[in-house]
């Protein structure tokens, strides 16, 4: 009976080691397995690592060429500001060079008149004078188209022509004596004048250069012949030749009829331009015809 069950216990242990022998070699079979695949793993995150490190050095190469091409970006950048200012320079020096064209194109079409009517030496500007409607006194009349000053008035009052003596050249123009109480013929500054509202500037610092039909001599700069008696005297119907020279700087005056003349210098600084001085009944017309 002790046999039997000694027996017994030693087959139990028999079956129980066959059954941990078997265990254990399931076991290694799941090991094995396992660690295959681990080693499948391994070699996927290599093969993984590898495209990870292939897709950073393209990266960094495309970061490379990015900045190669930011660089000759900048460059074009400076470039382009430094052809922008450039561009801004020579606009801002075209600007200026057309304001100034246009400033003198405007000074040019002042003179329109002295490029078509003077082209020679002697140049007669009575065809085209006109009396100025703006110009003058409130008090002398313009009539006939430009052409006649008239006046009735107590004080010496004057009317500027419209037209402004050429700088180039000799030209002359005539004015004559319609009617006549006190009169004087010359030439002026308009600006002196108009600031003096054409009332008394034919004296000392009144911007004209004239003769008085009493003889007398009346001028803006020259205080040794102003008020003197040194020229001719001239009365109703006589006709007046003004001739002046802008470039020798003088203005002279001649009566037709008996050729009696008188010359003064001038100062040719600012434009000037043909006027007369006008007290009590008076009347003056500008002649059309040429004087030889």
């Amino acid at each position: 009976m002790i046999k039997i069950t000694q027996f017994d216990k030693i087959q139990d242990e028999l079956n129980q080691n066959k059954q941990d022998k078997e265990s254990l070699l399931e076991q290694i079979k799941q090991n094995e397995t396992t660690i295959q695949l681990n080693e499948q793993m391994i070699i996927d995150f290599k093969k993984h690592d590898e495209e990870q490190i292939k897709i950073i050095q393209d990266l960094k190469n495309e970061k490379q060429e990015l900045s190669i091409k930011l660089k000759e970006f900048e460059q074009q950048k400076i470039s382009f500001e430094v052809k922008l200012q450039e561009k801004k320079e020579t606009q801002k020096d075209a600007n200026n060079q057309f304001k100034r064209m246009k400033k003198l194109l405007n000074h040019y079409n002042k003179l329109w008149y002295n490029q078509y009517l003077y082209q020679k030496q002697d140049c007669q500007l009575s065809k085209y004078l006109t009396f100025s409607t703006t110009y003058k006194h409130n008090t002398c009349s313009v009539t006939q188209n430009g052409k006649v000053i008239e006046n009735n008035s107590g004080f010496w009052y004057c009317c500027m022509c419209d037209q402004m003596i050429p700088k180039n050249g000799k030209i002359q123009f005539a004015f004559k004596i319609i009617e006549l109480s006190y009169l004087m013929i010359g030439i002026g500054f308009r600006d002196i004048v108009q600031s003096k509202n054409y009332d008394h500037c034919y004296s000392i610092d009144g911007g004209t250069y004239n003769i008085y039909s009493e003889g007398y001599c009346y001028n803006h700069d020259q205080q040794d012949k102003n008020g003197k008696q040194i020229t001719f005297p001239f009365s109703r119907n006589d006709i007046i030749i003004v001739e002046v020279d802008m470039e020798k700087k003088y203005v002279k005056w001649t009566k037709q009829s008996t050729n009696e003349s008188f010359t003064l210098t001038i100062d040719t600084s600012k434009d000037l331009y043909p006027c007369v001085h006008l007290r009590d009944k008076c009347k003056v017309e500008i002649l059309n015809q040429v004087f030889k």
